[in-house]
């Protein structure tokens, strides 16, 4: 019975406390999802070894946690392969032997930063944010082929190589937003971003794209 008078007590008490977040929750959609071209020190946008000029994408998840606060996750990812052959001489132009190399880079990217709004007017199309958090890049190279057989001359010598990376930084930036429609924006952010181990060493990142919002 007291446990019983107590829950409608508490029932009771907080019905105003419901009703008054009710009626003060702004009406700002709760979740948004973007994408973007991506670039930074590990997604490049043109590689030495396979000269690549497309940017990676990433992928962009939020939540509003009121007008002016947000966090939001973002991952890119790209692989680049290719290959080498040919055949190697001595001093004299002799042929050694052949080698060959196929070999794939790949770099994933993931950034988790808050977002604050620092325009006055929430409700103008353009706005701007300040962003902060950490980026993590892994990177991995993977290689398998072969070189000459120095000892005997002839014939040659399989090799498999592979090796991984991993970065992790303190990000700081700015973040300009155009709504184009309702729930619609075109996105540019860009960070600063320096490296935890040596914070020495200062990256930048960028990403152009657009972001749909939506729930309230």
């Amino acid at each position: 019975m007291l446990v019983r008078s107590i829950a409608v007590g508490v029932a009771l008490l907080s019905t105003p406390l419901f009703s008054l977040a009710q009626t003060t929750e702004p009406e700002t959609p709760r979740y948004y999802i973007g994408v973007s071209a991506f670039t930074n020190f590990s997604q490049r946008l043109s590689r030495e070894l396979d000269k690549s000029t497309v940017p990676p994408l990433q992928l962009t998840l939020g939540y509003q946690l009121n007008p002016r606060w947000a966090v939001q996750l973002g991952a890119a990812y790209s692989s680049s392969p290719g290959s080498y052959a040919g055949t190697l001489h001595d001093i004299y132009g002799n042929p050694i032997g052949n080698y060959r190399n196929d070999y794939r880079n790949t770099a994933l990217t993931v950034t988790a930063l808050g977002r604050y709004t620092l325009t006055r007017t929430l409700s103008h199309r353009f706005q701007v944010d300040a962003l902060g958090g950490f980026t993590w890049d892994h990177e991995t190279y993977q290689g398998k082929g072969y070189n000459p057989d120095y000892v005997t001359t002839s014939g040659t010598v399989p090799f498999e190589r592979s090796s991984q990376t991993n970065h992790k930084a303190l990000s700081l930036g700015p973040s300009f937003r155009y709504r184009i429609i309702s729930g619609l924006e075109a996105v540019a952010e860009g960070t600063v971003n320096m490296d935890l181990r040596s914070p020495r060493v200062v990256t930048t990142s960028g990403a152009v794209g657009l972001r749909y919002r939506f729930g309230r």
